[in-house]
């Protein structure tokens, strides 16, 4: 199966035939160019409502695949030809034999691959020709649009691309900074503006090289619009058509001239979970990506393949006990490392003496063991104080945790364990597990649940919560990452998702391994 391919479509009827076709012999990036003699005398723009539509088709049809459609043969009296090599050329059935060994020695292709056996149709009357209605749209020289573009999605695509159709000179594109997506959802979960700016524009080159692409951060909802004089026309969608006006309410208040306004409609999406948005979006994206992999295991040769070890961590009230017992009932054994941790402090234990002697004995209660309670307000209202427990308690942790392991293995022979340990990240833990599984939840929840749940108040709650590790350091550390702030059904597809994918990944490694 090929990396990348490119489609020649001419018939948009069969379009979903032809993207269902295509999913056999492409693995990541399927190209699609539509192809019809007539295409020269054209404006770029009548294309806009077919590339729409195949845009769309590719949610339901191929929705695994990179579809990008490619806009540089559409551009009259275009001489600049994209340089990208295909490693197969797929044809709807609307070429004869010589028409396809023509396309297949322009693209440097050696695989070709019919997709519809019919036979060949005319191409000059191509369906997809009478499915445009704009060839007197107005292009512009210099044209604007912004967003998130937080993994570029067919709604990302569309905006971009209409951009490109409506361009004569310059395209360019605001791309919001990480200060503006802390209000997002998941925002853990949103790539770096580096990464999000890099996205857009290798998207935008691999459909058109006939344009200046200028892809920017910016820090506040206006970027360039606000002072750039040369900007002609703006591109918006249904829910952001409000900030274009406001962007002409600013140009005009500045004595700029305001900009044209072109606006797309939403691609509608039908949910599988009222937690997620009826549209083609980032945030159902990252939803998608809670309880999948986000980050490959490092290689662990230190650590036997049996038992398979995961490790839990999360900030405090992040929902880490609802989620290993989970696990639980799929089969997993259980270690909660708080609760290990509570045996050092027993009297006779490693860590009794030296902890008494350094909090002092009033952190006992009357029968002489280690009051968590006294102990927990003295060490959470300093950080030092908070360090020194733990640089008493994590070395005598860690040696129990591995004999534990061990033991539970040896006598239930069970394949995985999973261990719940807060402290796993900051005590330097993360190479004594096969992988890190994190679970986030929002600031505001988990000073909520440790309100409800401990007794206490906001300022103490929010004390305990800072304490912990925050969400971007548990994302950057795990493997898999869950958020449970939802309704319990929706952390269960979550749990599942992950369990079936672990479950592939260990029958892989014991097939690797015999």
């Amino acid at each position: 199966m090929a990396v990348s391919g490119l489609l020649v479509v001419t018939r948009l009827s069969k379009i979903a035939i032809s993207l269902s076709a295509a999913r056999r012999y492409v693995q990541k990036t399927l190209f699609i160019q539509l192809y019809s003699k007539e295409y020269q005398n054209r404006s770029a723009p009548s294309f806009s409502r077919a590339i729409n539509t195949i845009y769309s088709s590719s949610v339901k049809w191929c929705g695994d695949l990179d579809v990008r459609v490619i806009t540089n043969n559409l551009k009259p009296n275009n001489t600049k030809k994209l340089t990208d090599k295909f490693e197969v050329l797929l044809f709807d059935n609307c070429f004869s034999p010589s028409e396809t060994i023509t396309m297949s020695n322009i693209f440097q292709t050696k695989e070709v691959i019919r997709l519809l056996e019919e036979e060949p149709a005319d191409i000059e009357n191509a369906d997809f020709v009478s499915d445009a209605d704009a060839d007197n749209v107005e292009t512009y020289e210099n044209v604007v649009l912004g967003g998130t573009f937080d993994r570029l999605h067919v709604g990302h695509k569309i905006l971009l691309t209409e951009a490109v159709l409506r361009a004569r000179k310059r395209v360019v594109v605001g791309v919001t900074d990480d200060n503006m997506v802390k209000t997002k959802t998941l925002p853990e979960l949103i790539q770096s503006v580096d990464k999000r700016i890099e996205d857009v524009k290798q998207f935008l080159n691999s459909i058109d090289k006939t344009l200046i692409y200028e892809v920017v951060p910016i820090s506040d909802p206006f970027g360039p619009t606000k002072s750039d004089p040369d900007l002609d026309l703006i591109i918006v969608s249904a829910e952001t058509m409000r900030g274009g006006e406001k962007v002409n309410e600013i140009r005009r208040s500045t004595g700029l001239q305001e900009l044209k306004i072109h606006c797309i409609d939403l691609v509608e999406f039908e949910p599988d979970t009222d937690v997620k948005e009826a549209k083609v979006s980032s945030t159902n994206t990252r939803l998608d990506l809670l309880g999948t992999r986000i980050h490959q295991p490092r290689e662990h040769s230190q650590l036997p393949l049996k038992p398979y070890t995961i490790g839990v961590v999360g900030s405090i009230a992040s929902g880490k006990s609802v989620m290993t017992k989970r696990l639980e009932k799929f089969g997993a054994k259980i270690i909660d490392c708080d609760k290990l941790a509570h045996e050092l402090y027993e009297p006779g234990e490693v860590c009794y003496d030296e902890i008494v002697t350094t909090f002092g004995e009033s952190i006992l209660s009357d029968d002489g063991r280690i009051d968590r309670k006294k102990l927990g307000a003295i060490v959470f209202s300093k950080a030092e104080l908070l360090e020194k427990l733990n640089g008493i308690v994590w070395p005598s942790l860690l040696k129990l945790l591995k004999s534990r392991i061990q033991k539970i293995y040896e006598e239930e022979m069970c394949p995985v364990i999973v261990v719940e340990a807060a402290v796993l990240l900051k005590a330097g833990w993360k190479d004594e597990f096969h992988e890190i599984w994190g679970i986030i939840v929002s600031k505001e929840e988990a000073i909520s649940r440790l309100m409800e749940r401990n007794g206490l108040s906001h300022d103490e709650a929010e004390k305990r919560w800072q304490a912990g590790i925050d969400n971007y350091t548990v994302v950057q550390n795990a493997d898999v990452v869950f958020a449970t702030q939802w309704k319990h059904e929706f952390t269960q597809v979550q749990a599942d998702r992950a369990w079936t994918m672990l479950t592939e990944h260990l029958i892989k490694l014991e097939k690797a391994n015999r």
